[in-house]
């Protein structure tokens, strides 16, 4: 999924959209490319994939080494280098994005978690390729298991995900704030990602806001924002969820993890909230809680400042959804409006159920001050904004 801020060059021209950015993939940059390919792989005979697109403005290909073109090694060194059978080749045109915060994140978390390894960059070009995982998600994993009906592997996966997540958020944030220019999940950001619901998704159902909505909107976003920068702060992935999480081809029992280039300091329950409530897989209720209390007891082995109890770490991840799912609502239809990519609409009634089962669990178990800004804001979503939404969405 595509972060806001990275949606466009941080300028005033008007946003890339998908069709727009269709012009920076010319065939003179497949071209560039294809040298590229060849110069990182000069003594073997390559064939190039390309892959589906993305939410971003990202190019994915794979390139199979098929062969040595002659016998000499392709280590500057003279020395026979040993090469996977496949690569990914990321095209990200450095008018749109830039590759430097990939290169980054993922220098600072190859040693705690498995990312791609870099086996070639062009920063200047946008060029780079990396280890291939391969095209097994987890997704496909637990799709899998859920067909087979087999409820001890789906769990058995997601403890395998919630562990590696865990791992990474052993991450040192001081370190990557200080070597690897990590920056804080601040309350702007926070803020900016929310008003995409307001933005993109009221609009979309025909929805505005009056004086006293907006004030109740206001109100409940200042109060939410409080809340979140609260929590214990850890290394955020910031798209921690099924489809960016992959089973290594080469290393079966390591859990691949891509798509981390917006990374930020943020709550710990940000990436366990992507987790469990993914847009695009759907459990019972039951099944959730149990992965939410799985981490919290593990959480608090290595993470000193983890809630005291579960009612109140249960809080803290109902306060984290709220925020990414409001988030996500205005991102998809963005994604649609804008960019033309309406498969993502077929998501949006999930991430609404997941946006008011966290409201209402918030209005009714949450402490008095959390009350205080859910209730009206869930009265007026209830009142207003959701008898629109079932009529666009029925």
């Amino acid at each position: 999924m595509t972060n806001p801020q990275n949606s466009s060059k941080a300028n005033n021209t008007a946003p890339i959209t998908a069709n727009s950015a269709a012009a920076y993939h010319t065939e003179q940059r497949y071209e560039q490319l294809t040298q590229f390919i060849e110069a990182a792989f000069p003594h073997h005979a390559v064939r190039i994939e390309s892959l589906p697109g993305d939410a971003s403005f990202r190019r994915y290909h794979r390139v199979y080494l098929e062969g040595k073109a002659d016998e000499q090694s392709a280590n500057p060194q003279g020395k026979e280098q040993k090469l996977d059978p496949s690569y990914i080749v990321m095209d990200a045109p450095p008018q749109l994005e830039s590759i430097e915060s990939f290169v980054r994140i993922d220098n600072l978390m190859a040693p705690k978690i498995n990312v791609p390894t870099l086996l070639a960059q062009d920063v200047e070009q946008g060029f780079l390729v990396l280890q291939d995982f391969g095209s097994i998600e987890f997704a496909h994993l637990i799709a899998e298991a859920k067909v087979k009906q087999d409820s001890g592997r789906v769990d058995e996966l997601y403890r395998w995900a919630i562990d590696c997540l865990l791992q990474l958020q052993a991450l040192d944030i001081e370190q990557a704030k200080k070597d690897f220019d990590v920056p804080d999940y601040e309350a702007a950001t926070l803020q900016r990602e929310m008003e995409l619901f307001t933005e993109w998704f009221l609009p979309y159902l025909g929805e505005e806001l009056n004086s006293e909505t907006q004030l109740i909107w206001q109100d409940f976003t200042q109060a939410l924002i409080e809340q979140i920068l609260q929590h214990p702060a850890v290394v955020v992935h910031r798209d921690y969820h099924s489809r960016n999480l992959m089973q290594d081809q080469y290393h079966s029992s390591e859990l691949g993890v891509i798509d981390f280039q917006d990374a930020l300091i943020g709550s710990y329950t940000y990436d366990l909230v992507s987790l469990v409530r993914d847009a695009y897989v759907d459990w019972s209720e039951s099944q959730v809680d149990s992965w939410i209390e799985y981490y919290w007891q593990q959480s608090k082995k290595v993470h000193e400042a983890t809630a005291d109890s579960l009612t109140e770490f249960t809080s803290q991840v109902n306060l984290m959804g709220i925020q990414r799912h409001l988030k996500v609502l205005g991102i998809f239809i963005r994604l649609a409006e804008r960019d033309g990519k309406n498969r993502y609409l077929a998501d949006i009634p999930k991430v609404w159920r997941d946006l008011m089962i966290e409201m209402k669990w918030l209005n009714q178990h949450g402490d008095a001050q959390t009350q205080a800004f859910i209730q009206p804001a869930l009265q007026w979503l209830q009142q207003q904004v959701e008898p629109k939404f079932k009529q666009k969405f029925a």
